[in-house]
């Protein structure tokens, strides 16, 4: 799995229920692809009821959500490029995806990725993560296993209906047709179950990736409307196009 992925991935982490006020939450994460040594860094999550920031601080890559316009940018500073994807976009990419090539029809892809349909949800006890209460879970679809621990008394900020089409819409970014797709479209609706904001998570089990986030730190109180403004003279990519293309293609 390429490790551009990876911030998409830690996006699809974020979930929630109920408008609270904004936050700002610091993590420490390790992000590892397959054949990579595992990267240590810092990220940083800013809410409020119209955006919603990710920052690799080390990587300096973010990703923004306008709730309002309904779209996903990736911002990669270092390349002075933005992606733009819209929720809409996204969400058809998923269902054409998703089920265009079973598991069992490719022995290989299936030895990767396992069976999407085995699912399993269980429940491990409270954390104790900066300061507040938790309840860990682990979900494994297929060879995927996500641990997550997440207190239900926080809150983010955007509407409820709003927030739970972006985090289908960044689980479909992150598919590709067959196994993959339907692995990670079965995460969300099993990690959409789950109530709050994860403060811990820990991703394994496909293709070497080990992925992990620890909140260190969170703030609550207003986040200056400046963090999420585009930056200028930055190259955009129109992604919603490019899979819509794909898929006309039949990929």
């Amino acid at each position: 799995m390429s490790l551009r992925l990876f911030p998409v991935l830690a996006a699809i982490l974020l979930f929630g229920t109920l408008s609270a006020a904004d936050l700002t939450i610091t993590f420490e994460s390790s992000k590892k692809g397959m054949g990579s040594a595992a990267k240590p860094g810092t990220e940083i999550h800013y809410y409020t009821s119209s955006f919603l920031l990710t920052r690799a601080v080390d990587a300096r890559q973010d990703v923004l959500v306008d709730f309002q316009q309904g779209i996903n940018y990736s911002i990669n500073h270092p390349k002075r490029t933005i992606g733009k994807i819209s929720f809409d976009d996204a969400l058809a990419a998923m269902d054409a995806m998703a089920d265009r090539m079973p598991a069992a029809a490719n022995p290989f892809l299936a030895s990767m990725f396992g069976d999407p349909s085995q699912v399993n949800v269980s429940r491990l006890g409270e954390e104790q993560i900066a300061g507040r209460t938790c309840q860990a879970w682990r979900i494994t679809v297929g060879k995927l296993t996500m641990e997550v621990a997440a207190d239900p008394s926080l809150k983010p900020p955007m509407p409820e209906g709003a927030y739970t089409r972006m985090l289908r819409s960044r689980a479909a970014q992150s598919a590709q047709p067959g196994p993959m797709g339907a692995t990670f479209k079965r995460l969300y609706e099993e990690m959409a179950k789950v109530k709050g904001i994860p403060l811990r998570t820990h991703m394994t089990g496909m293709m070497g990736m080990d992925v992990s986030t620890l909140a260190t730190r969170i703030e609550t109180g207003p986040v200056p409307g400046a963090t999420f403004v585009l930056p200028a003279g930055y190259k955009e990519e129109d992604l919603g196009k490019k899979l819509r293309e794909q898929m006309a293609k039949g990929r």
